[in-house]
């Protein structure tokens, strides 16, 4: 079987690659994803044995469902997250954005194109097996919105319940032909806080008659690195970090406001709270010291992506039988990045892996939403084919089990 899977993925490459570069091409916005979905859909429509579904997610989710001829038995559900981001691509392939503003820089054309190639693989092998796979393309990944709109409008959890959860990102500290598993945490929970301190403006030259909201930034945001070397559990990852200040125009003039932007991360959902509570405590002591005002909002996005123990194990295995052994292993490193899969993840057991796209000219030269994001077009195949093998292996390991309990 696995010299099946690897043929009809070599067979199906130059295809893989030729429809990365049109996704590539025509990157699109989350929740905004028309032309993509269009993409998919009718490329799933090809494919003997799936049923398609459009429209999902309130507007551009794509789902194709495929059953094994075998009869029923368990569902597996594999997952691609499709949105670009506003980002000026600065690469110089032939294959370059046309949609001027917007790139692929997170690699979402790689995993829409590795789950379909994963749907291509499946549907030619549905005699071989009992079961279900949905293949799901999720819109609005990066506004994080687009996976609790497929699971409570669209149910996609649901009829038939999924059993079990896959996903990946093609990851650029991996090496190409390599894939890693986190041990546990495969992203963290994200957080933020938006923060306007409102002080009283006036002449650069008079300080004293005024509030500097610019000196309150400053506290607020030393202080708050402090909450993170000394208030919290130093055993545990979180982090806090300042993306954003803005105040004032003129360097003679002390300005009314200050508006300062942030995020947050952890792996566990108690500290994500606790330094929730500690910006507010910060913030609100601060101000009140400077006489001053201010508008807080702090949001917790979701919880962290954590991989299930057997999942692991299943998708070890299964990328190992395809790759080579020793070509995925453990990372033990907590990774504090959000993704919405862990909406997935926390209500099914899965496992969320990093696809290595590193090769000699890009390694070490960007990092994920960078404008010169490259893959290396060759993981493509290989990746379909170990998606491909991770569903086989559970069903094969699932039907095993039922013979025993019989």
């Amino acid at each position: 079987m696995r010299e099946k899977i690897k043929k009809i993925a070599k067979e199906r490459e130059a295809e893989l690659i030729q429809i990365r570069r049109t996704l590539h091409q025509h990157p699109e916005l989350a929740l905004q994803e028309v032309e993509t979905a269009r993409l998919l859909a009718d490329n799933l429509r090809k494919l003997p044995g799936i049923t398609v579904y459009e429209h999902m997610a309130e507007g551009t989710g794509v789902v194709g469902i495929l059953k094994g001829s075998k009869g029923p038995g368990k569902c597996v559900m594999l997952r691609a997250d499709i949105d670009a981001l506003p980002i000026e691509e600065q690469t110089d392939t032939e294959f370059k954005s046309k949609n001027p503003g917007k790139m692929h820089a997170c690699g979402h054309d790689a995993h829409a194109t590795w789950i379909l190639g994963a749907a291509m693989i499946l549907s030619q092998l549905r005699d071989e097996f009992c079961g279900t796979v949905k293949f799901v393309f999720q819109p609005g990944e990066e506004c994080g919105k687009g996976a609790m709109a497929l699971i409570e409008k669209d149910q996609i959890l649901e009829n038939p319940k999924v059993d079990a959860v896959f996903a990946a990102h093609a990851w650029p500290t991996v090496r190409a032909g390599k894939i890693g598993i986190a041990a546990k945490y495969a992203f963290g929970c994200p957080g933020g806080f938006s923060l306007k301190i409102i002080g009283k403006g006036g002449h650069g030259s008079w300080p004293y008659e005024c509030i500097n909201p610019i000196t309150i930034a400053v506290q607020i945001c030393s202080a708050l690195q402090a909450v993170v070397a000394e208030n919290l559990d130093s055993t545990e990852p979180r982090v806090i970090s300042i993306g954003s200040i803005h105040a004032g125009d003129a360097g003679n003039i002390i300005p009314d406001e200050c508006i300062v932007r942030g995020t947050f991360r952890a792996t566990e959902m108690a500290i994500m709270e606790q330094i929730a509570a500690q910006i507010e405590r910060v913030v609100d002591g601060i101000t009140a010291m400077h006489g001053a005002k201010y508008e807080l909002d702090v949001f917790i996005g979701g919880e962290a992506v954590k991989n299930d123990p057997a999942m692991i194990e299943l998708s070890k295995k299964s990328a190992e039988e395809i790759l080579g052994e020793g070509n995925c292993y453990i990372i033990d490193k907590k990774h504090l990045g959000g993704e919405n899969f862990a909406e997935y993840s926390s209500r099914v057991p899965g496992c969320y892996m990093f696809v290595g796209i590193a090769n000699d000219q890009t390694e070490g030269r960007f990092g994920l939403h960078s404008p010169i994001f490259e893959i290396d077009e060759e993981v493509l195949a290989p990746a379909s084919a170990v998606f491909a093998n991770i569903v086989l292996n559970y069903f094969n390991q699932e039907t095993e089990v039922e013979k025993c309990l019989n």
